[in-house]
This record gives C-alpha cells, structure tokens and sequence, in this order.
C-alpha cells in the first residue's frame, strides 16, 4: 500500500469499524471509531494540500527548465585580399600595401599602394577606391582615383572617376564627370596570330610559267 493512501484507508477502516459497533449497541466505540475515522480522513487531507504546496514552491524555486537554443554557425570576417573563384577584392575600410599579381579580376574598394598586374583580366576602382601605383591589365575601369601608370587595352573613366599620371591604351572611354590628368599614348595594335601551321605566302607566278601554260 502506498503511503499517500495510507491515511485514505484507515479513515474508510475506522468508518467501517464504527458501523460495525453501533450495530452492535456499542455506542463508546462507535463514538470512538467515528473520531478516529474523522482524524484520519483529516490527515489524509492535510498531506495532500502539504505536498501540493511543497511542489508549488519547488517549481518557483527552480523557476523554467533552460531551453537549447540552437547554435547559430559565427562566421569570419573575411581577409583583406580574398581569392574567390579568380578574383581579388579589397574591402572598402581596408588600406594595403604591396604589388598584387593576380590571373583573376580585381576589385578595389579601399586604399592599395603598390602595383597591379593582371594583364588577361578586368581591374575596376569602385567609387571611393584608390591607387598609388601602375595599373597592367586588360580592361580597366576607373571610378575611383589612381595615381600612375596605367597600360590596358581598354580604359574607362567613369563619371567619378579620376585619373592622374599615364595612360597607354587601345582604346580610351572618358564619361562626363570623369577627370585625366597627364600623358595618353595609344598603344600599337596586337598582330594578328596565324593557327594555321606551315602557311606559305601565295607567290605571283612568273609570266613565262603563264606563257608556257597557254600554250599547253
């Protein structure tokens, strides 16, 4: 038998026994089971509201359960001069120093002073970008500032674009609002490669060769 209906059971026994005795003409006892019955059935009461209470003030104590939360991933902040897939980028609140030589594009948003090479590929100075240094690629596109020697095949100076120095160029872009200042010379222009191997220049034939073929 549990213990919580401990006190529940003898007050039932107790109100059995007390049923018994005033059957039987047994009034003392019948009074006597009868208090018992009654004390009981008050025990059984007061352990109950005694354990409720006891479990009201172990939760408030306790207060809530902690819930997990799930584990947010805390990502890095990226490099100065990242690589990704070919191309190179400069943060915007980022000043570096030192030449980049990159087969990829490059984006500048802060400060490089130094140089850049990346002859196949495109260089743009975003708006508020700057260089101090010379510029070699294949497409550049300037709508921040440099300061030095720039060689493209194509040069684009944008509407806040503003470029100080050299420009040797194929071919040259200024949109208005655009400033150059400095020395332009139009590059020679690329030969033209030959794939096919072993072509020989088509000789004139000689006039004799013409004679002896009308004859034949």
């Amino acid at each position: 038998m549990e213990r919580k209906y401990l006190a529940l059971n003898s007050a039932l026994l107790f109100w059995l026994l007390a049923l018994v005795s005033w059957c039987s003409g047994a009034l003392f006892l019948t009074w006597l089971f009868a208090a018992l019955s009654l004390l009981s059935f008050g025990t059984s009461l007061l352990l109950n509201q005694v354990k409720i209470m006891f479990k009201k003030s172990k939760t408030i104590e306790t207060g809530k359960p902690d819930i997990a939360l799930p584990q947010v991933p805390v990502s890095e902040k990226e490099p100065t001069v990242t690589e990704k897939h070919g191309t190179t980028v400069i943060a915007s609140d980022v000043r570096f120093e030192g030449n980049i030589v990159s087969g990829g594009h490059v984006y500048v948003h802060g400060t490089l002073i130094g140089n850049i090479d990346s002859s196949e590929s495109l260089i743009k100075i975003m708006r508020g970008g700057q260089v101090e240094g010379n510029v070699t690629c294949r497409e550049l596109i300037v709508d921040g500032k440099i300061v030095g020697q720039c060689s493209s095949d194509v040069i684009e100076i944008c509407e806040h674009g503003q470029v100080t120095g050299t420009l040797g160029y194929r071919t040259l872009a200024v949109k208005k609002g655009g400033q150059f200042s400095g020395q332009a010379e139009l590059l020679p222009a690329v030969a033209e490669k030959n794939n096919v191997v072993g072509l020989m220049k088509e000789s004139t034939p000689d006039p004799l060769d013409l004679v002896q073929l009308q004859k034949l």
